[in-house]
């Protein structure tokens, strides 16, 4: 264990792969939490990193479950009530991590489409051609990206049941247009944040969200809980 902040990983011999992290940072002095886990990281910043917030404040428990998702490849969700910072909390890590992040909000306007891909028609040598474009979905996949899906209690079934093909570990999402089965790559993450765990509107204070699909639901690796904090931590925040 080294005492530096950071720690260049060692060389492979295996084929080099784009796009892996190529440093390791130290959990207790990155992120003030008293553990001996380092986390891999980048040594230098993509276009969607996040910025960072130098005075963000980071809870300990929720901090630990979306490092052990950069660290371990596991599948996180972050709940909690509106207003604690759930996908903020994602984005700091990130950017700290230098870790390229992207948000995506799973409202009803969402569709199967966006997140998959369609056909589009463009012009190529002066002729119109129709060539499909790929969503959101297969372009984090096979990018070094950490796919954020806010409001994941608010998605559509049938773009659910897109994203839970991808829930695994060593999920493979096939496109049947294309015929083709995308491979992730090795540094893609996936984290959600919900405001529900599951069970739809149960308090009243969520209407338009909706129950998931429990063998969904356990298929994300980690669930973990962030609501309101302490007053006297509210009030160190906003002295900061």
């Amino acid at each position: 264990m080294t005492t530096a902040a950071t720690t260049k990983v060692q060389e492979s011999s295996a084929p080099a792969i784009t796009g892996l992290p190529d440093m390791k940072v130290s959990v207790r002095q990155v992120f003030g939490i008293d553990s001996d886990l380092e986390v891999p990281a980048y040594s230098e910043v993509d276009p969607h990193v996040p910025d960072v917030d130098a005075d963000y404040r980071f809870d300990r428990a929720t901090t630990l479950a979306i490092l052990a998702g950069f660290a371990k490849n596991r599948r996180v969700m972050v709940t909690g009530y509106h207003g604690t910072g759930k996908s903020t909390h994602i984005e700091q890590v990130a950017a700290r991590l230098n870790w390229p992040c992207v948000r995506v909000n799973l409202d009803s306007h969402i569709s199967r489409i966006d997140l998959v891909g369609k056909d589009s028609i463009v012009v190529r040598d002066g002729k119109q051609v129709t060539e499909f474009r790929d969503g959101i979905l297969p372009w984090a996949l096979q990018h070094n990206i950490a796919l954020v899906f806010d409001e994941y209690d608010a998605g559509r079934p049938d773009v659910m049941f897109v994203i839970q093909r991808v829930l695994e570990v060593s999920g493979r999402l096939t496109l049947l247009d294309q015929n083709k089965v995308i491979k992730p790559h090795p540094a893609f993450r996936l984290f959600s944040t919900a405001n529900t765990v599951g069970l739809g509107d149960t308090s009243g204070l969520y209407h338009g969200t909706q129950q998931i699909n429990q063998g969904q639901m356990d298929r994300w690796s980690i669930v973990t809980t962030l609501n309101y904090l302490a007053h006297d931590e509210e009030v160190e925040i906003v002295l900061a």
